[in-house]
């Protein structure tokens, strides 16, 4: 029984092999002829595909551009090169996109060859200008961006389009320079433009004293190459002139400037008229007392010298007035006489400039100031307690003899402190200041007056303390 089992499984197994299809083959793996590959701008290239088992009938393929920017194909694996950098192509199997096959793409420029300029030797006056052109090969070369340079600025230069402009005679050499540092040579030469003429802008000048102008030399012609000018004066003491033909001028009185060109040695000359600028005073005001006297100086208000043609006149002869010197002398001798103001004036020879002083006569107690010194002052509702003196200065031109000082409480009246010693007070010589007073304890703003003799009279002066 069991024989006759094994019997039968036998005979199964081995109707279903027999039952069984054979498998038919495929392809199993596909290849580009190029794995990596180098192509210049606008360049193409076509791809072969190989595929294995190869006795195999091909299978359908798709491709695709990591960037079509850089390198697009087409549906039969053509590429081509759009710009500069790197793709990778793929190829893939539609019956299989397990089966594929790519290539990396580097696009690199085209290069430049050579480069040629349109001149190799130019001769330019100063100030003329050329424009250089050139040829790159090959003629589609994808960077042909160039670089100019002049050897010797100083003689010419080159900007950024080729335009070559002469600075100076001399020579020098233009260069082009592609990005690959090919380049060509083009010698420029400058020569210079001669002087015919010189001429100034002005032929005749009018100046007050320390007034300035300058001259202006035109050549010609217009574009001439050497414009250095020697200037010279006639007077040095009327009239100066610059390197740069700037003229100043001194004192009154002619002058001619002669400019003379280095080229040609030619002269152009200018008259020059210097007149008197204006008058200053030594002093533009003064405070008097009556029957005093003042002398005041009349200069060239440009350089401080002596003017001795000055007339002098009083506005108010009753107050002042010009006693000595005047004409023919730089000083005038003013004399006080009375109370006011007056204004006295210097005038020139020819009437048209004036110099004025103010002169004030004033009281005598015009001149006496006062002020309190001291310190550590307490003040409460007005109640001070402190060091307070009292200084008086005499800022007259004559002396004054001091009398009396006292100091009250400003509130009540009572005398605080006073002296009238002579050997405290005494005679108070111009310019000179003295002070009395004392340390006051709950004084209602001490209130100081001094009096004092001069010139036969009596005075009296005051102040506060805190105002």
């Amino acid at each position: 029984m069991r024989k006759s089992f094994q019997l039968f499984s036998f005979l199964c197994i081995t109707l279903f092999l027999g039952c069984q299809k054979e498998e038919e083959p495929t392809v199993t793996s596909i290849a580009l002829d190029n794995t990596t590959l180098s192509l210049t701008i606008n360049s193409t290239h076509k791809f072969k595909v190989t595929h294995t088992p190869s006795n195999l009938e091909a299978p359908s393929y798709n491709w695709t551009t990591s960037n079509s920017n850089i390198v697009s194909v087409n549906d039969e694996g053509e590429i081509t090169a759009m710009s500069i950098g790197e793709a990778t192509i793929t190829v893939s199997s539609l019956e299989n996109k397990a089966l594929t096959a790519s290539c990396k793409v580097t696009v690199d420029p085209i290069q430049v060859t050579g480069i040629s300029l349109d001149i190799k030797n130019i001769e330019l006056l100063i100030g003329e200008e050329h424009t250089l052109t050139y040829i790159i090969t090959p003629d589609n070369a994808t960077n042909q961006q160039v670089a100019w340079l002049s050897s010797d600025n100083n003689v010419a230069t080159v900007d950024n389009s080729g335009k070559v402009k002469a600075i100076s005679v001399g020579e020098t050499q233009i260069t082009v320079k592609t990005n690959n540092l090919i380049t060509d040579v083009c010698v420029v030469k400058v020569k210079p433009i001669r002087a015919t003429s010189i001429s100034l802008n002005n032929n005749s000048l009018s100046l007050e004293m320390s007034d300035v102008e300058t001259l202006i030399v035109s050549f010609s012609p217009a574009n001439t190459t050497n414009k250095k000018v020697f200037w010279t004066s006639s007077n040095s003491d009327i009239a100066i002139v610059t390197d740069n033909g700037e003229v100043t001028g001194l004192n009154e009185g002619n002058a001619v400037i002669t400019a003379r060109s280095e080229d040609g040695d030619f002269t152009a000359t200018c008259n020059v008229v210097v007149k008197l600028k204006g008058l200053s005073l030594t002093k533009y005001s003064l405070y008097l007392l009556p029957n005093e006297e003042e002398v005041i100086h009349v200069l060239y208000s440009t350089n401080e010298e002596a003017y001795l043609h000055a007339t002098w006149s009083s506005s108010n002869p009753s107050v002042a007035k010009v006693t000595g010197d005047g004409d023919g002398t730089n000083s005038a001798l003013i004399e006080t006489l009375d109370y006011g103001t007056t204004i006295i004036t210097a005038t020139s020879a020819d009437g048209s400039k004036i110099a004025s002083c103010t002169v004030n006569v004033k009281e005598i107690e015009d001149f006496i100031s006062l002020k309190f010194i001291g310190g550590g002052a307490v003040i409460i509702n007005g109640f001070v307690t402190a060091d307070v003196y009292s200084q008086i200065t005499n800022n007259s031109t004559q002396s004054i003899e001091l009398t009396s000082f006292y100091m009250y409480d400003s509130n009540s009246g009572s005398v605080v402190a006073y002296s009238t010693n002579p050997s405290q007070l005494g005679v108070l010589l111009p310019g000179e200041s003295t002070n009395l007073g004392k340390k006051v304890s709950s004084v209602y703003y001490p209130l100081c007056v001094w009096t004092f003799n001069w010139n036969g009279n009596s005075y009296q002066v005051q102040h506060i303390y805190g105002n």
